[in-house]
């Protein structure tokens, strides 16, 4: 895995081969959250750092906000778990990626400056399929007895080892047992209540 990444530090500025590098901070998070490394947990509370490798990990009726440092916003709901597992950005240069794994929960994710950038690269592991984000605020997780993606802005390419499909703004589509997505179709506004519910903040 390559981990070029630049950390914000008064400034940004090149860190080459460093596993554990500062790649964003933490928003807000409600309840239990933690931050896992080799077998090592961390809790991870406001402001908190972001560090490459990381896996994000909510507890129940938990939340976390983290924001990595091109702006791209992640979101996780409840019992959730993200690995950071890719991330090269260099607001000068021409080489941008961002690659993250996701093992359960629902999320947001809202793109950031790596996605504005030239033959730039951002995937997301899911346990449907692969997404390929562009420009994107896209929900992702279980509802209605499948696995679900709503797309609120830009686009997004799922696929899955029987098929894939191309999502735009305003569209949803659902994966069942790994088979192709669906046609993708507008959700009716309950069930986006309920994506969005999995993933909001109490008051």
């Amino acid at each position: 895995m390559l981990a070029l990444t630049l950390v914000l530090a008064g400034g940004y500025f090149a860190q080459a081969a460093d596993p554990r590098a500062q790649v964003g901070d933490v928003k807000l998070v409600q309840n239990s959250v933690q931050a896992v490394f080799q077998k090592n947990s961390r809790p991870l509370l406001t402001a908190a750092p972001v560090l490459f490798e990381d896996m994000l990990k909510t507890g129940t009726d938990a939340r976390l906000k983290a924001q990595l440092v091109d702006g791209t916003e992640l979101t996780l709901g409840e019992k959730a778990e993200m690995f950071i597992d890719e991330f090269v950005y260099e607001p000068d240069g021409t080489e941008a990626v961002l690659s993250l794994k996701v093992v359960r929960g629902a999320f947001m994710f809202v793109s950031g400056k790596i996605e504005k950038m030239s033959g730039s690269r951002v995937n997301i592991e899911t346990p449907a399929g692969i997404l390929g984000v562009r420009g994107t605020t896209v929900w992702v997780g279980d509802i209605d007895g499948g696995y679900g993606i709503l797309v609120l802005d830009g686009s997004v390419a799922v696929t899955t080892p029987n098929g894939a499909v191309v999502v735009n703004t305003g569209q949803g589509t659902m994966v069942y047992d790994n088979e192709r997505p669906s046609l993708p179709s507008e959700w009716a506004e309950a069930k986006i209540d309920r994506a969005m519910a999995t993933i909001s903040f109490n008051d």
